[in-house]
């Protein structure tokens, strides 16, 4: 068995339960069609074999992910897939990034980088994308959706982003939404939340009302502890660490890996081969 090669079998139960809740939302009007349920986006075999392994976390896909003009652009290999075709499914999602990828993730890109990482295959690691309330793309998305059918999609969206967290092993998750959406995540947090960055002043150097922080915690995922990774999501953005200018959000990502690489050294853990991957 080939190590650097991400054990499929492991995404089982998670594949199956994707479409289970993409079947369900079928029932609402806001679920996009024609689609399928987006477990992931990113290089799922890349991922594996990174010197670090990096999740980002949104809420659920945009409608964008499937034009209306051209609704498979993004996910040609997924075009007759089925729940039964796992494989093919698969790797449908992992081809993401290299066919029209929407520009939405550009957002999260510049402190990936800093972390030396990459949705786009141009870091030592790649990095991975996953949404914590549903893989089911809807029109609207999250926000403009009414109460009911939040909870609908959430009662399956949730406890697959666990299965799927658990299966995938990250080393650090970073999300940037509203803080009350903390609230889904239930692995249990090993450590107090508390600030690895602020940023006092804007692009132009004058001093911000309220400074900007990135706040980062351990939680147990599986058998092994995972940094988690937050910046608040201001209600003006539409895009994750969009009150963050970009060379900040690079300096983000550096802090990121330090604070794990700190974490590594008080628990013991090896750290070796991250410190190739920050630039």
């Amino acid at each position: 068995m080939n190590d650097s090669l991400f054990p499929r079998q492991s995404l089982d139960r998670a594949v199956a339960m994707a479409w289970r809740a993409f079947e369900r939302a079928g029932r609402l009007q806001c679920r996009v069609s024609p689609a399928v349920p987006i477990l992931f986006f990113g290089d799922l075999d890349a991922y594996w074999a990174s010197p670090l392994r990096i999740l980002t976390v949104g809420l659920n896909p945009s409608l964008k992910e499937f034009p209306r003009a051209m609704p498979r652009v993004r996910f040609p290999r997924a075009k007759g897939v089925t729940a039964r075709d796992t494989d093919r499914y698969l790797d449908a999602l992992s081809a993401y990034f290299r066919k029209e990828p929407y520009s939405w993730f550009k957002s999260f890109e510049p402190l990936l980088n800093g972390a030396g990482s990459s949705y786009y295959g141009k870091q030592p690691s790649c990095a991975l994308h996953t949404d914590i309330c549903s893989p089911v793309a809807t029109n609207p998305t999250w926000g403009g959706l009414d109460p009911a059918a939040q909870r609908a999609l959430g009662a399956d969206g949730g406890p697959l982003w666990h299965e799927l967290v658990t299966a995938l092993k990250p080393q650090i998750v970073v999300l940037s939404e509203a803080e009350k959406h903390l609230a889904r995540i239930e692995f249990k947090a090993l450590t107090e939340r508390e600030p690895i960055g602020r940023f006092d002043r804007k692009e132009d150097g004058s001093p911000r009302a309220k400074p900007n922080r990135v706040d980062a915690w351990w939680c147990g995922v599986g058998k092994e502890p995972t940094l988690f990774v937050f910046a608040a999501r201001k209600w003006s953005t539409r895009t994750p660490l969009g009150h963050l200018a970009l060379p900040i959000r690079r300096a983000a990502g550096v802090m990121v890996v330090e604070a794990w690489r700190r974490g590594c050294a008080n628990s013991g853990k090896e750290s070796t081969g991250t410190h190739a991957a920050v630039v």
